[in-house]
C-alpha cells in the first residue's frame, strides 16, 4: 500500500513538472525581429518594422494598468532577461548587453529596441 502511494505521487509529480516545462517552454515563441525575446503564441503580430526593429501585438492579457501578467514575467526571466528599469507602462529588459523596450498597453504589446 505503502509503495503505491508513493508511485501515484511520483506519477503525479512528473505530471505537472512536464506540464510546467511544456507551458514555459512552448506556449511562446521567439519574437520576430528582436532575437532571444519571448512572445506568448496567443499573440498577433499586428505591425513590424525590420529597420527600426519595432514589433507591435495584439494580445488580450497586456494591459497598461496592471502591467505584464506575473506568468509572463516568470517566463521572461526564464528566458534569461533581466528587468532594468520600469517607468508606468514602459519596462526595459536586458540579456547579454541587448537591452530592450517593452510596452504593455491595454491588449497591446510593444517590443522595441531600447536606446540606453
Amino acid at each position: 500500500m505503502f509503495i503505491k502511494k508513493k508511485a501515484i505521487i511520483l506519477v503525479i509529480s512528473i505530471v505537472i513538472l512536464v506540464s510546467m516545462f511544456s507551458y514555459f517552454f512552448l506556449s511562446y515563441r521567439e519574437s520576430a525581429i528582436n532575437k532571444g525575446f519571448p512572445i506568448p503564441l496567443g499573440a498577433e503580430l499586428l505591425n513590424k518594422d525590420a529597420k527600426k526593429m519595432y514589433e507591435e501585438y495584439k494580445w488580450g492579457p497586456a494591459s497598461e494598468e496592471n502591467g505584464l501578467p506575473l506568468y509572463y514575467l516568470t517566463v521572461i526571466k526564464l528566458w534569461g532577461w533581466d528587468k532594468k528599469s520600469q517607468e508606468g507602462a514602459l519596462t526595459i529588459y536586458e540579456k547579454e548587453g541587448k537591452k530592450l523596450c517593452v510596452i504593455s498597453q491595454t491588449d497591446s504589446l510593444f517590443v522595441s529596441p531600447s536606446e540606453d
